[in-house]
């Protein structure tokens, strides 16, 4: 399975492999909420690192911890699931996209840190890769940090 991430406003794509044995169930909750393409913007990490993520629509089910990381490398793309009030910032729904629960979607395009959170750091689904296109990806995903978020579409790659 594989999903095609564009920043429209820019011109680029990349493709993402999802990492569907080693996270089945995650990814096929992530590929099923796909079924239209998402339209959103792209968010920054504040303390992690070279990393932009989004927010899923809601999946039928609390997803499980699967493939379990918290040191992703350049390129690699996470999967972060929350409860209602599960982490401070969660207080305010501005990072939330207004949801009671966060299905979030990051792209690490950088060195990223996800230890800062707690001592046993702050851990998520290893759900996929970069495949195609990081370098142009991570280029304007750098900016995102001066200038401000940008147009994000996810959806499914269609098969060759």
């Amino acid at each position: 399975m594989e999903l095609l991430v564009e920043l429209p406003e820019e011109g680029i794509s990349a493709t993402v492999r999802l990492l569907s044995e080693a996270a089945p169930q995650v990814t096929s909750a992530i590929y099923e909420s796909l079924v239209e393409p998402l339209e959103t913007r792209t968010s920054h990490a504040c303390f992690d690192g070279h990393e932009v993520y989004c927010f899923l629509p809601p999946f039928a089910s609390r997803p499980p911890l699967e493939n379990r990381t918290m040191r992703p490398k350049p390129g690699e793309v996470m999967f972060f699931y929350a409860d209602q009030n599960e982490f401070a910032f969660l207080a305010d729904d501005r990072l939330t996209g207004g949801s009671q629960v966060v299905h979030e979607l990051a792209f690490m395009y950088g060195e990223i840190d996800l230890r800062h959170y707690w001592e046993e750091g702050m851990h998520g689904s290893l759900v996929g890769y970069i495949s195609e296109g990081l370098e142009p990806f991570a280029k304007v995903c750098r900016r995102t940090l001066s200038e401000g978020n940008t147009k994000l579409r996810v959806s499914r790659k269609a098969e060759a």
